[in-house]
């Protein structure tokens, strides 16, 4: 009976162990930041009478099946002295496009916000932060930009992950600014990290992506609470993805 049970245990680590999915790293991880393929991106906003330029971040996604672009809901707070009140663009709206700051020939137009919704309002940053992403159809594909695969698994504690973006302060747009962190509490629609090291001031760098040591996305940034920096996570991205018939692919990675 101790052999058949040892031999039953054998059986079903071994089979375990065949089925656990991979994850490939991004062949690019390992690579000089200024060799990394352009995904840090910024906006160019235009309204009737208002044009916004480099303003916070963006960056594009693969869902597996397309290619969407992503930035911070939260940039709404600028739009309500346009006299914005709800996640809409409103009738005043022109243009939006995305690119590397340091490359702005190299864009994307966005078509629509995919998650408009005249009936949600803006409100406060703490009822903002677990919903802090916006979702855009692409006019067309730019191979000369990157999508980033997305993580669907949650960051644990203590895992280290990386955002990828450009900042206020930022003199020197070679090349994005890269802040190394460390999540210290994950609330499952957002987590809370801790910065180990960063080249630049946080201030700024709001949408910009953050990505595990593998390059797959696991988060956007939101904010500043004191030392910590709010990550919004990935639950909300899919429950978007769901509610507005996106298909994704959970294998992706």
């Amino acid at each position: 009976m101790k052999n058949l049970a040892l031999l039953s245990i054998s059986i079903v680590l071994m089979f375990g162990c065949r089925n656990a999915p991979q994850v490939i790293k991004e062949s690019w991880t390992d690579k000089p930041v200024s060799s990394w393929p352009n995904f840090a991106l910024t906006n160019e906003i235009s309204f009737s009478d208002t044009t916004y330029y480099d303003i916070a971040n963006s960056f594009l996604v693969s869902t597996g099946s397309d290619t969407i672009g992503i930035s911070c809901k939260h940039m709404f707070f600028l739009f309500e002295e346009l006299g914005l009140s709800s996640v809409d663009l409103g009738d005043s709206f022109e243009s939006w496009q995305m690119y590397p700051k340091n490359q702005k020939e190299r864009r994307v137009a966005i078509k629509r916000l995919i998650n408009t919704n005249p009936q949600e309002q803006i409100g406060q940053y703490n009822t903002m932060k677990v919903r802090d992403w916006i979702l855009f159809e692409l006019e067309k594909q730019n191979n000369q930009l990157y999508p980033l695969k997305i993580r669907y698994t949650a960051v644990q504690r203590n895992e280290t992950v990386y955002a990828v973006g450009w900042g206020w302060e930022q003199k020197d747009i070679s090349k994005p600014s890269i802040r190394k962190l460390q999540c210290y509490k994950n609330l499952d629609d957002y987590f809370y990290a801790q910065t180990i090291k960063a080249d630049i001031h946080p201030k700024g760098t709001s949408g910009s992506p953050v990505i595990d040591k593998n390059g797959y996305l696991v988060g956007i940034v939101s904010g500043q609470e004191g030392n910590m920096t709010v990550i919004g996570g990935i639950k909300y991205l899919t429950m978007m993805f769901d509610k507005y018939g996106i298909k994704y692919n959970l294998s992706n990675q």
